[in-house]
């Protein structure tokens, strides 16, 4: 969520749940635990004073960056793990992840529930 937060700074609840594609109670839960955090902060919007917008705070800027530096990190290890392999076998390991991230976002979807 800090993610899409960086990447669409300003957005408000409503556009967040959108983007995920989630309910937006569900966004306001995780938002109620990062401001408790110290990692994002609500803002009123300038162009609608009834609407609060989502903004990170300098600790939510580090944690993205951190993020991104994993990512960037597992980005390379794959690299280095698929860099000889044949064509079929990293069709077979991209339909296994693809697989994985699939029945994961099931998960998350029946927890949520």
């Amino acid at each position: 969520m800090i993610n899409k937060i960086k990447q669409n700074e300003g957005i408000h609840v409503t556009g967040l749940a959108n983007i995920l594609n989630v309910t937006k109670g569900a966004v306001s839960q995780i938002i109620m635990k990062l401001e408790k955090k110290g990692l994002i902060q609500k803002e009123k919007d300038i162009n609608n004073q009834s609407r609060l917008v989502l903004k990170l705070t300098a600790k939510g800027e580090t944690a993205y960056h951190n993020h991104e530096k994993f990512h960037k990190k597992i980005e390379v290890m794959v690299n280095e793990i698929v860099k000889d392999a044949s064509k079929e076998e990293v069709k077979f390991f991209k339909d296994v992840l693809i697989t994985l991230e699939e029945r994961l976002e099931l998960f998350k979807k029946e927890v949520e529930q």
